[in-house]
């Protein structure tokens, strides 16, 4: 029997605490298949929820997977598994941010949700949040434009997405590298309990959180004060007294959270929390930059229908990197002389250009 059916089957008949889990993870006889009702109800409907996972593509990761989510496992209520559509892979290895708000919002909330998202995922930073219209689906839009990793935690499964309206948007996190999950199996409604249990999640993911708009007494604000619990920097964007939509996220602001008046305020942080993240972030970038440069050069190097054979052996000596005359000199296979007249010619054709620094660039 298989060892992830065995976990979700057998951690389902315990609490979800970070304790009863470790403990369950550690029994020596966990995987003794004997143990387990294949007559019940239970395992019916978890067999039938792993064979949809299945047949659609969609990764289970478990509690006692390497691929589960550190972050996760240090929270009060770890989910035991966890349904992932799209890149498992973004689960570990990324900081993020989780980023939430009011459904029904105004155009203000809107573009400072997205606004912040995609600043703050051009520094690198992973945005989650919970896939719901309004705020949250402002978030994921302003990560995709940034073209950073977004995590969608949804409260129904996979096959039961809400809101229906987000399904495309859903789509384009997953098509984009991010993810959207959820920890209830195939078939599970959309139930109004669901969310208030997922944002522990959304919170748990996040290295610090943001609440944009929420009214007094919002969902928003349960996700608020379980990250203050599992001692995450809390951020709420301030708002007229007299809008409700700000009534939430000022009550924050006086219980405690930081006021967030740019989006480099939690990147700044971050950066003094976590700077290791951000160095091999920077490594990555510069050598994305680097392989960017080199298929430039490729692009130029396959572009040279027309030119003689020395100028052609010229464009390649300057895209190798040598672009001053005397290191051009060094490297043709031809005299000096011929050189200068075929550098001087090159320039009128529009082939080359010499800059201040005499240095030559391939037009």
């Amino acid at each position: 029997m298989d060892r992830q059916l065995i976990w979700a089957i057998k951690s389902q008949s315990i609490s979800n605490t970070r304790k009863k889990l470790k403990e369950l993870s550690e029994r020596e006889d966990l995987f003794d298949v004997s143990s387990v009702d294949t007559q019940s109800e239970e395992y019916k409907r978890t067999v039938r929820s792993f064979e949809k996972a299945r047949r659609t593509g969609t990764h289970i990761v478990t509690y006692i997977d390497s691929e589960y989510p550190a972050s996760l496992r240090m929270i009060s209520r770890p989910p035991a598994l966890l349904y992932v559509r799209g890149n498992k892979e973004i689960l570990n290895g990324i900081v993020y941010v989780g980023i939430v708000g009011a459904r029904e919002t105004d155009d203000y909330g809107i573009r400072m949700a997205e606004s912040i998202a995609s600043e703050i995922g051009e520094n690198g930073i992973g945005i989650a949040s919970g896939g719901a219209r309004g705020i949250d689906a402002a978030s994921h839009r302003g990560a995709l434009r940034a073209k950073a990793p977004t995590i969608a935690v949804l409260g129904s499964g996979l096959d039961r997405p809400y809101p229906e309206e987000n399904i495309p948007l859903f789509k384009k996190i997953v098509e984009n590298g991010g993810a959207v999950i959820t920890e209830y199996p195939f078939g599970m409604e959309p139930l109004p309990n669901n969310f208030p249990r997922r944002n522990r999640i959304i919170s748990g993911l996040s290295s610090a959180l943001v609440v944009v708009r929420a009214a007094y007494r919002s969902g928003s604000l349960i996700t608020a004060h379980q990250a203050m619990e599992q001692g995450i920097s809390v951020y709420a964007v301030p708002g007229n007294i007299d809008n409700k939509l700000s009534a939430g996220t000022n009550e924050l602001i006086r219980d405690g959270a930081t006021p967030l008046l740019s989006a480099m305020d939690v990147v700044d942080e971050l950066i003094e929390r976590v700077p290791d993240f951000f160095v091999m972030e920077m490594d990555k970038r510069e050598k994305e930059a680097e392989e960017l440069r080199t298929e430039k050069k490729t692009e130029k190097k396959l572009n040279l229908e027309g030119l003689s054979e020395y100028e052609k052996e010229i464009v390649e000596i300057i895209i190798s990197g040598a672009q001053t005359q005397n290191l051009i000199e060094e490297k043709i296979s031809f005299g000096a002389e011929r050189l200068t007249a075929l550098l001087g010619m090159m320039e009128i054709k529009g082939i080359i250009k010499k800059g201040p620094d005499k240095k030559y660039i391939i037009l």
